[in-house]
């Protein structure tokens, strides 16, 4: 097996739990390592395509796994009873797509891993204002992108505000959240500078300032 990529590394580095339902699992590699690596002492690994979860099968089997796994064809949080698993792990999706699985079942656990490559802002955003704190907004770049990796728990939470909810608050900093800033510094003034339309030159230079105030905590 190919090892794990730079981004589901960071993301197993985060789980710490008894059984891991590893949602939307493809080929499983998340979740069989962090089995194997001992951070999950179980995995449940669901996904809505037969296809996919069989190869997640042959990886478990591969790696001698299969023992302590599950495997289950389904849409999303529905294959879960409540309570089922310690901590969910989604990757490989956009916000809003993580946020609609988690719409069907978000209550059924209290700890969770996502990665997100997209509409994260949306994500920090409903994460919170359904009783999730963040206890950690990462960002990791693998093969020229950037990836935010998130880890959630219930509790009191404090819904993000201004530079915090628009460009994250990088609990850690990395060597990778500075290039990311970067990364949104040149995209955003170039949109400032090519945008025909106030509303969206206004927006652009909201993400600059939040930039900015992010460049300065850091």
């Amino acid at each position: 097996m190919r090892a794990p990529g730079k981004r589901l590394r960071a993301a197993i580095a985060l789980i710490d739990c008894d059984t891991l339902a590893d949602v939307g699992c493809d080929h499983g590699k998340a979740g069989a390592e962090a089995v194997r690596t001992g951070r999950a002492r179980r995995v449940i690994f669901s996904d809505i395509s037969a296809k996919s979860l069989s190869k997640a099968r042959d990886l478990a089997a591969i790696l001698g796994i299969d023992g302590a796994a599950d495997f289950r064809v389904g849409d999303g949080m529905t294959v879960l009873g409540r309570g089922e698993a310690d901590c969910v792990l989604i990757a490989g999706m956009g916000g809003n797509e993580i946020m609609h699985i988690l719409d069907d079942g978000i209550d059924k656990c209290d700890s969770y891993v996502l990665i997100a490559h997209r509409d994260v802002a949306a994500l920090r955003q409903y994460l919170t204002r359904r009783g999730f704190a963040l206890v950690t907004d990462a960002v990791v770049e693998e093969g020229g992108k950037f990836y935010n990796v998130l880890a959630a728990k219930r509790g009191e939470a404090c819904v993000p505000e201004g530079a915090e909810l628009l460009v994250g608050a990088y609990k850690p900093v990395s060597e990778d959240t500075a290039r990311y800033l970067q990364y949104l510094r040149g995209k955003y003034t170039a949109i400032a500078e090519r945008a025909t339309d106030e509303d969206s030159r206004r927006a652009a230079r909201e993400m600059l300032d939040a930039v900015r105030d992010t460049e300065e905590k850091l």
